[in-house]
């Protein structure tokens, strides 16, 4: 039976043999290869089937009702292979603390929420090849100075190691998109200390409001806490202050977070708890 790739969940099958080949064979560089491999929304199996070559256990999980059943057919003489029906943004996939790899032809509809999801949570994977709209690759990947660059490369820079590793025609799907896509290779970091959930929770502030300069910005986004930003905490004095907001690296959030933890600690414990919060939800 035909089923058409449904508009509402963002699908756009992916259908070239050749590249279903290379990208599953991009889960080979994980560091802990092999382990399980969890590949999101599968579809119609074309990457799953090399995946379940390279693993003993291989975790489909899929949304979509209506492809369920044909998943089922393919894989029903292949061992090790558990098809799970269900959101996986609302689905634990560290739950049992086994080490997995996860491989995705993301929805475009999802793939910003479900990445931060994956980064955030407790037990992330060890290792990640996921394929993206190449405008939010470019956002991942993007370094300060970059025109690309915002919250979400400053969030990249943090908590993993991201590399580009092809571009994609629209031609390789069914539907054909209207954008090219991006498959990057994820190796998320272990170092999670509270700087870094504060830092994510001020970047997230902040780039709301990315060309005004760093005090406005701070004022307008914290309009509570105008003393703190205001007092000593840091010394580098008005040069810090007058510098726009997307001119600020990954390290100048860090270097507000630590001002804060000497300086205004309720301030510094509200990021952490929101840095946290803004990945998992």
């Amino acid at each position: 039976m035909r089923i058409p790739p449904q508009k509402s969940l963002g699908q756009n099958f992916l259908s070239d043999p050749a590249l279903a080949l290379r990208i599953a064979a991009l889960a080979k560089e994980s560091p802990l290869y092999p382990c399980r491999i969890v590949e999101i929304g599968p579809g119609k199996g074309i990457l799953s089937g090399h995946l379940a070559g390279m693993t003993e256990e291989l975790w489909l999980v899929e949304r979509d009702a209506r492809l369920i059943d044909g998943l089922g057919s393919t894989f029903a003489h292949s061992p090790g292979i558990r098809i799970i029906e269900t959101d996986a943004l609302e689905f634990d996939f560290g739950a049992d603390r086994s080490p997995y790899i996860l491989v995705s032809n993301l929805p475009y509809n999802i793939s910003v929420p479900l990445y931060l999801k994956l980064l955030g949570c407790d037990f992330p994977p060890v290792f990640m090849v996921l394929m993206f709209q190449r405008e939010v690759a470019k956002r991942l990947l993007a370094q300060k100075d970059d025109p690309d660059y915002g919250h979400l490369s400053v969030v990249t820079s943090y908590l993993a190691k991201i590399r580009k590793r092809m571009d994609l025609a629209p031609g390789a799907f069914n539907p054909a998109p209207k954008v090219h896509s991006s498959v990057v290779t994820v190796l998320p970091l272990t170092i999670r200390d509270d700087h870094t959930w504060a830092a994510i929770a001020l970047s997230r502030k902040l780039f709301c409001y990315r060309r005004k300069s760093l005090g406005r910005a701070l004022r307008t986004a914290f309009p509570g806490d105008e003393d703190f930003f205001r007092g000593n905490a840091f010394p580098t004095g008005e040069d810090f202050f007058s510098r726009k907001v997307d001119s600020l690296g990954p390290e100048d959030f860090r270097t507000i977070a630590d001002r804060a933890k000497t300086h205004h600690l309720p301030f510094f414990a509200r990021m952490i708890k929101e840095g946290k919060e803004l990945l998992k939800s």
